[in-house]
């Protein structure tokens, strides 16, 4: 049995998904398998896969829009005590592994140790990514409430606490990652380790925009506090005003597009739960300046909430 198993998936990066499974095989700790879940190829991603020599490296197809479904796959193919995710375009310096899971097994309270990351962008440029609160360890529920600071490739987990814990596979656009981590966190205390740093190579530096006019961080932000216990751990306060900040994000980034109908939606619905934010009012108003005619969505309404799981 492996120490530790890294789930792969994969979708069209054949060009880049070799590169970074060299960089789990050249780790320090050598006892480790890779699980690469290639969910929906048209390239020769198979062909290149199969091309390395090496039995740790298990190549599995299952198609699947949602990454969160391939994840899911290879946590049911995985036999490591420890789970580690890795994105097929991100890199690890040759020590990560060593690194976290030296960490977790001198501190055996903790479930998951998480690292911060390096953005490397196609231009060349890098910028260090430390989110806050950034350094926390413990019980962090509340702080990944208000801010997604842990990425999915910049872990390592305990086998034994993801117990019935996947990826919610409805959420297949973006924010599957947040919503894992914040369930996570109810369950297991977090770990942050310094002394490693993952590559995180974009391709597009408007990604983070785009993730940004999806609604999905506020389905799941109230779903975890209205349907799976966060009223127990968040105070309503702080609820009601992270709550009302993600509408006004998603409003304002569909603002700049001028889709009129959808941001008018989402403003009134943030001043509904965070009444005396003024910041609000403001870009109400400027959105009901907006032309009708010239809304690209004028039928847009608000996604269902998400389902509990």
């Amino acid at each position: 049995m492996p120490k530790v198993s890294v789930i792969m998936p994969t979708y069209n990066r054949s060009s880049l998904v070799k590169e970074t499974i060299y960089s789990v095989l050249a780790q320090t700790e050598p006892d480790l398998e890779v699980i690469v879940i290639d969910h929906g190829p048209t390239d020769d991603t198979r062909a290149v896969i199969k091309g390395i020599k090496d039995s740790r490296v298990k190549y599995f197809y299952k198609y699947s829009e949602a990454v969160g479904s391939a994840r899911n796959y290879g946590l049911s193919k995985a036999k490591g005590q420890y789970i580690a995710f890795l994105d097929h375009d991100d890199l690890w310096p040759g020590d990560y592994l060593q690194v976290m899971l030296a960490n977790l097994e001198k501190h055996k309270e903790f479930g998951l140790a998480y690292s911060p990351i390096t953005v490397v962008y196609p231009d060349g440029s890098k910028v260090k990514l430390y989110k806050r609160p950034h350094g926390k360890s413990g019980w962090i529920t509340l702080d990944l409430f208000r801010n997604s600071f842990v990425w999915t490739s910049a872990t390592v987990i305990r086998k034994s606490v993801l117990e019935k814990i996947f990826f919610d596979e409805a959420l297949k656009k973006s924010y599957e990652d947040g919503d894992y981590f914040l369930r996570l966190s109810m369950r297991t205390q977090y770990l942050f380790v310094d002394g490693v740093q993952v590559i995180k190579r974009e391709h597009d530096k408007s990604w983070s925009y785009k993730i940004g006019v999806q609604p999905t961080r506020i389905l799941v932000l109230e779903r975890f506090y209205f349907s799976l216990g966060g009223d127990k751990i968040i105070p309503a306060k702080i609820a009601k005003r992270r709550i009302s900040h993600a509408y006004r994000k998603v409003a304002e980034a569909w603002r700049r597009e001028g889709s009129r109908s959808a941001s008018i939606t989402l403003y009134k619905r943030a001043i509904k739960y965070w009444p005396i934010d003024l910041r609000l009012y403001l870009g109400l108003g400027r959105t009901l300046l907006l032309s009708r005619k010239k809304d690209p969505n004028p039928r847009w309404q608000m996604p269902e909430p998400l389902s509990a799981i």
